[in-house]
């Protein structure tokens, strides 16, 4: 993934795009108020106390739509200025200097992601590799062109090599789902700071286009400030600082450093089931043999159980843990900051315009 400086699309779009765009948002304001004025004028030539109501309301709105362009200018200003010390003071990620643009830093949650997402794909492939190996191994025992051929190992390698395929899946949807949402973003800013937010401006000014203009400033705002915010507090939530969350680094020290767990990479030979007596008698002899064989046979049996048993569990306890922590970050914090994205986009573009529910492109899609 190639980062792209959020800085320079935003002071771009500052020199020919919205603020490109102000100079002509202004004559449009003045010319819609000067034919507003004359329509006022023939409603009172003539008395017409409806048509110079509705003028007036129009004329209300213009005014609105200039308070609103003056603020829009404002925010946006200060968006490109607020660093994330100050959005989230005490809650900067981690390797994130607090004096970092929050349209930089949401550049970079989605880069880190990626970075990740990789190592864990690559590592998982790494395993899947070692484990078709392992269950690729077929000693041959052929003297005399008559014996054994055999793969042990099949048996125990076929649900890993099945729950690495699909881990492999869901890290591959994951990452798809990180690099679509920097696309989204990237496209945010450069669509809506040289064409959509300007046009939205441009159009609101006139009564017959201004509740797609409202609607189209609406969705604009909702992506250059709602949608940052939340990219930031997600990038807070799972690279703090402070360790409150459990985060793939914690979860795989907590696995190394269980004494239970390094246990069982020594524990191979159970002691406790070989007997010895001292019994003179021929019964108790037998019985001291007997004890020793299944004891010796147990022993084995539970080496050879904690020997499997171990390495399972060593093969899965990464790339579970790692698909644990991929499915939150790629699954279910983006449903739920594409939820407050929609309804975000339909309170504002309501507030401005028409109601428009942007959740309807994904169906379209």
């Amino acid at each position: 993934m190639e980062f792209v400086d959020p800085m320079q699309i935003i002071s771009a779009g500052a020199v020919g795009g919205l603020w490109g765009w102000a100079g002509l948002a202004g004559a449009a304001l003045m010319t819609s108020a000067a034919i507003l004025a004359l329509i006022y004028m023939w409603g009172v030539m003539f008395r017409n106390q409806g048509l110079i109501a509705d003028t007036k309301q129009e004329l209300y709105e213009v005014l609105v739509t200039g308070i609103m362009i003056v603020f829009i200018f404002m925010g946006i200003g200060a968006m490109s200025s607020l660093s994330i010390g100050s959005f989230l003071p005490g809650l900067v990620p981690l390797d994130v200097d607090p004096s970092e643009n929050i349209y930089n830093v949401t550049a970079a949650y989605y880069m880190q992601v990626d970075k990740d997402m990789t190592g864990w794909l690559e590592l998982n492939y790494v395993l899947n590799m070692y484990v078709d190996q392992m269950a690729s191994v077929t000693p041959y025992a052929r003297p005399l062109g008559v014996g054994l051929v055999a793969s042990p190992m099949a048996g125990i390698a076929a649900p890993l090599k099945q729950l690495f395929s699909n881990m492999t899946v869901a890290l591959s949807i994951a990452f798809i789902i990180n690099y679509a949402q920097y696309a989204v973003y990237i496209f945010s800013l450069q669509g809506f700071l040289n064409y959509y937010l300007p046009l939205g401006m441009f159009l609101r000014a006139f009564t017959p286009t201004r509740r797609i203009g409202g609607t189209l400033i609406g969705v604009g705002l909702t992506f250059l400030f709602v949608f940052p915010a939340l990219t930031c507090m997600t990038y807070a939530i799972f690279y703090n600082p402070t360790g409150s969350l459990v985060s793939f680094r914690s979860m795989a020290a907590n696995y190394l450093s269980d004494p239970d767990f390094q246990g069982r990479f020594t524990s191979f030979m159970d002691p406790t089931g070989v007997t010895a007596t001292g019994s003179s008698s021929q019964e108790a002899m037998g019985t001291g043999i007997l004890d020793l064989i299944t004891g010796a046979v147990g022993g084995l049996g539970t080496m050879i159980q904690n020997m499997v048993g171990t390495t399972f569990l060593a093969l899965l306890i990464f790339p579970v843990s790692i698909v644990a922590w991929a499915f939150v970050i790629g699954f279910i914090l983006p449903a739920f900051n594409i939820m407050v994205l929609t309804q975000a986009a339909k309170v504002l573009s309501k507030s401005f315009g028409d109601e428009v529910d942007i959740s309807s492109l994904t169906r379209m899609i």
